[in-house]
């Protein structure tokens, strides 16, 4: 994607002005910001990001030689500061440090593009679980009430339902800013985006507007990155500490956002919670939800007065989600009929607990996204009320990271499921063995897990074993439509693969 698509450029000194930098800035004009040297055209500025496994000072000069103008460094990281005087001698260009360029590279480009996120209002949605079903939700209700909704997530970004796959949940800051430039272009009244800890460790959101900030839960997660959950949970604080919020929503069922909800500023501060029994403070309350045949229905209690939400979403944490989505529509100033109509029709996103009916003598199956012990233990408690059989489970877990919490996603699968089969999810470049062997070491009866690593063999074996009134629970995929093996991405779908046994269609 070019990133320049329909900005007529800027000279770099005002593009800088008012950043911290240790040179002069020439007032050249350039056309193009970039942070990968192989998406440099001419006349760019190529801004030389530290990263974790490389630095962008070393493609500095491939970036010039492809027609950079300018290179941005980190005048704060010490191994850009030691290259920089050779780079100098073997390439002739402006080199402009600028301090804690991490932190300001946001804002630089957010200024590069206009600063598209200032003509909308943004919504930021992070936690453990649940970002993308609430970034879903309420993409869909502002749209069924005729607002202009663009989205920005693990499923892709686009308007309403018209996606384009994307790499990671939160992308960089030039992907970002440019998407959010041609989404202002598109006249979007709303944004909902989802932010992974990662963006906010690396300030990849900064720049972002945000209007409204969202807390689903926090668990364990992320930890081959962050290091400790005290960490991720700081990472996450920044979305409701670190931008001026007009609302700040809040789940205060968690303990974490328990703590959110005390150190933020009251007024802007609108709590949901799940807990209809005892003494309640959340603006937001589940008065009732009832079962029904596609789903269920979930009353709340709001300052707006009652509103019923009609859902074909399965599962306690959806009503979860429904509270967080609806707590959501009221921090943007919707009115109770508004309300009302936004949440009459709401459907599950494709891979998140989506059920595909079985064959008349088959058991059915749910595809689900979840990849964590929280939320594998939300999903088979949730699929437990819809089958009066067994219920099955084929799972993996991902490698290249968090290790740790593979043996409790074993011991949650086997102590909620009736039958468990371990298969291969995204094993990257680990063993998928060892994957596996830590899986089991969760769980008190390894023996009775059957172990089939090939997952398209092991999704066929558990819906030709399950009877007709058991169900078949698909975790850790999702949506997903690919399977990394070693460094190559291979096209599989969780979906297509059931849609063909159970020779139904899907969207």
């Amino acid at each position: 994607m070019m990133a320049n698509t329909n900005i007529p450029g800027m000279a770099l000194s005002e593009l800088l002005s008012g950043f911290a930098l240790q040179n002069p800035v020439p007032s050249i004009q350039i056309n193009d910001i970039v942070s990968n040297s192989a998406r440099v055209t001419a006349n760019s500025v190529f801004v030389a990001l530290p990263g974790i496994k490389s630095n962008g000072i070393d493609y500095a000069i491939d970036a010039v030689k492809a027609g950079a103008v300018a290179v941005i460094y980190d005048a704060s990281d010490d191994y850009s500061l030691q290259r920089i005087p050779l780079l100098r001698k073997q390439v002739e260009t402006h080199w402009i440090g600028v301090d804690q360029l991490e932190r300001a590279n946001g804002h630089i480009v957010s200024r590069f593009f206009g600063d598209p996120g200032q003509a909308m209002t943004i919504i930021g949605i992070t936690g453990t679980d649940g970002k993308s079903s609430v970034t879903h939700l309420v993409t869909q209700a502002l749209t069924r009430i005729g607002k202009l909704c663009a989205s920005i997530g693990t499923l892709g970004h686009g308007i309403g339902n018209s996606l384009t796959p994307d790499s990671l949940t939160t992308p960089d800051a030039v992907s970002l800013q440019s998407r959010l430039h041609q989404f202002q272009l598109q006249r979007c009244e709303y944004v909902v985006m989802e932010v992974s800890s990662h963006a906010l460790q690396q300030y990849r959101v900064n720049g972002c507007d945000f209007d409204i900030a969202v807390l689903t839960n926090l668990g364990r997660d992320h930890l081959d990155y962050h290091g400790d959950q005290g960490s991720y949970a700081a990472a996450k604080a920044r979305l409701f500490h670190d931008f001026q919020l007009s609302g700040r929503v809040v789940n205060v069922d968690d303990s974490f956002g328990q703590q959110i909800s005390e150190s933020v500023e009251q007024k802007s501060l609108l709590r949901y919670s799940v807990e209809s029994e005892g003494e309640c403070e959340a603006e937001i309350r589940l008065i009732a939800s009832e079962l029904t045949a596609s789903g269920q229905n979930i009353q709340a209690s709001t300052p707006l007065g009652e509103v019923t939400a009609v859902t074909a979403l399965l599962g306690h944490f959806n009503v979860e989600n429904t509270l967080a989505c609806i707590a959501t529509l009221v921090a943007l100033g919707l009115d109770h009929d508004q309300l009302e109509l936004a949440v009459k029709d709401l459907k599950p996103i494709p891979g998140r607990m989506e059920k595909f009916a079985g064959k008349p003598a088959g058991a059915a199956a749910v595809i689900d996204f979840a990849h964590t012990e929280q939320a594998l233990r939300a999903c088979l408690g949730a699929c437990r009320e819809h089958t009066s059989g067994l219920l099955w489970c084929v799972f993996g877990c991902g490698g290249d990271r968090d290790q740790g919490k593979r043996s409790g996603m074993g011991r949650a699968v086997e102590e909620l499921a009736d039958r468990v089969i371990v298969t291969d999810d995204n094993p990257r470049n680990e063993s998928p063995e060892k994957i596996v062997s830590e899986i089991l070491a969760g769980m008190k009866r390894p023996g009775q897990a059957c172990v089939v690593h090939n997952r398209q063999a092991a999704i066929e074996y558990a819906l030709s074993q399950a009877a007709a009134d058991d169900l078949v629970v698909i975790a850790g995929k999702g949506h997903e439509q690919e399977q990394i093996v070693g460094n190559e991405r291979r096209p599989f779908s969780d979906r297509h693969v059931v849609s063909r046994i159970l020779q139904v269609s899907h969207d």
